[in-house]
């Protein structure tokens, strides 16, 4: 689907059929994002859908998990804090990067925040999975908690919090910042990865639901940069 969008998008401008005050319009010199994230995305599905039809969620859950010692706990800790939604870390620096050098593009931030911060809370309430500490007997698997409800948030395990906050910031930097460096772009992608594993491997989310996140982040982004907030601005200073 994504790799649709990002051939018509290419091609109308190439053909200049998107003009400046239309309202779906982006920078017309650069993609939404690089093109193998269509790519990665459709991947990604894949996967999600092999887990999810082998019924192998739980099983990679455990596999993964029990790699948390290759990596100190406290760098998993650092991700998880960094990318908790509650703390507004991660969305606070993309608005204040984006106020300094991409103001034209602010409105579309925090548009997407917006976005996020409802779609994700929606869906928890949605569909109410829970978590692995109430699935799992105690003590067959690595789990830690310094600041989160583990009672409050023990059914809402579907989708990440962490994982698509993380997400929608890496998405947003790779398509604000750094459309042009891949080595960055690498980089973001990279963030997403380790908050995924450490949210895995401290115990709260299962495969699918930090899988899901990174989807459904990156189709925010894309949503959310493709609209032409400036569109509604000229539309109200026409009418004076």
């Amino acid at each position: 689907m994504c790799l649709i969008f990002d051939f018509i998008y290419n091609n109308a401008i190439l053909k200049g059929s998107l003009m400046k005050n239309n309202f779906l319009i982006t920078t017309p010199t650069q993609r939404l994002l690089p093109a193998y994230s269509g790519v990665a995305f459709l991947l990604s599905v894949v996967i999600g859908l092999t887990i999810w039809f082998t019924g192998s969620n739980h099983g990679l859950f455990l596999v993964i998990n029990q790699q948390h010692a290759l990596m100190p706990t406290q760098f998993w800790l650092a991700f998880n804090l960094l990318s908790y939604s509650k703390f507004f870390i991660l969305p606070t620096l993309l608005i204040v990067l984006t106020f300094v050098w991409r103001r034209d593009k602010l409105a579309n931030v925090i548009l997407l925040i917006i976005m996020y911060y409802a779609v994700f809370a929606g869906l928890k309430h949605l569909i109410g999975e829970a978590r692995p500490y109430m699935v799992l007997p105690e003590g067959s698997f690595f789990w830690i908690n310094l600041y989160e409800n583990a009672v409050k948030s023990a059914y809402l395990s579907f989708p990440s919090g962490h994982t698509g906050n993380m997400a929608v910031f890496a998405f947003s930097m790779n398509m604000l910042f750094f459309s042009n460096k891949k080595g960055l772009q690498f980089l973001m992608l990279a963030l997403v990865v380790a908050t995924a594993l450490a949210r895995i491997c401290t115990g709260w989310h299962w495969p699918l639901d930090v899988l899901a996140s990174s989807l459904i982040g990156y189709l925010l982004v894309k949503i959310c940069f493709a609209i032409n907030l400036n569109y509604f601005k000229r539309k109200n200073y026409a009418r004076y």
